[in-house]
């Protein structure tokens, strides 16, 4: 099964019944279903800032943000709103030369995941966790939870687990307030808040 095979199927897993692998788990908040997966990154790729990128691939940060800004529920006058507004975001990223990465991640579950997004400090070799709700999400966590031959039989498994569990709630939460600001102020705080709790 290619890589992108992979990804397809985990993904679809985690949307339809919120868990895909042993030691994955999941949360709700809101009605959205909060899939967090472990794995270590096995290589990164630089990606263009556009928030096309990512066939194959889930796509997080503003990047994120810009594609599901396209597919809101809301009013037509509401997604112009928030299309422009995340885009302006955007844009703004791209002139300050910052660039997104792909990392390709082999989870505990032996599956293959991709990930672009922007601003993340993570190498080759770091423990993740792969976030998926309505939108994705990566950020580096103790080995511990990739340690497939200690795993959840780890004395401190349990409470990390849910540690992880509920900032990758918070993070899908406050990528909601992104989505729902009505002026570039509020979409400015709203985008440095996600940052500082999706990134760390």
């Amino acid at each position: 099964m290619s890589a992108a095979s992979k990804f397809s199927a985990v993904i679809l897993a985690a949307l339809i019944t919120g868990c895909a692998g042993s030691y994955g788990g999941t949360g709700s908040r809101e009605n959205t279903v909060i899939s967090v997966q472990y794995g270590s990154v096995q290589s990164i790729e630089t990606a263009p800032m556009d928030a096309n990128v990512g066939t194959g691939a889930a796509v997080g940060g503003a990047l994120g943000l810009a594609a599901a800004s396209t597919r809101s529920t809301g009013t037509q006058v509401g997604v112009a709103a928030a299309g422009a507004l995340i885009g302006a975001l955007v844009q703004r990223e791209r002139a300050a030369n910052s660039q997104a990465e792909q990392y390709n991640v082999r989870l505990t579950t032996g599956n293959t995941v991709a990930i672009v997004t922007e601003h993340h400090d993570i190498q080759v070799g770091d423990c993740v966790a792969v976030e998926q709700g309505r939108h994705a999400n990566i950020r580096r966590v103790s080995p511990v939870m990739c340690d497939t031959m200690a795993n959840a039989s780890h004395p401190a498994f349990d409470e990390m687990h849910a540690a992880n569990m509920s900032e990758a709630s918070e993070c899908e939460q406050v990528k909601q307030e992104v989505l729902a600001a009505k002026t570039e102020e509020q979409v400015n705080l709203a985008y440095q808040k996600m940052r500082a709790l999706c990134e760390h």
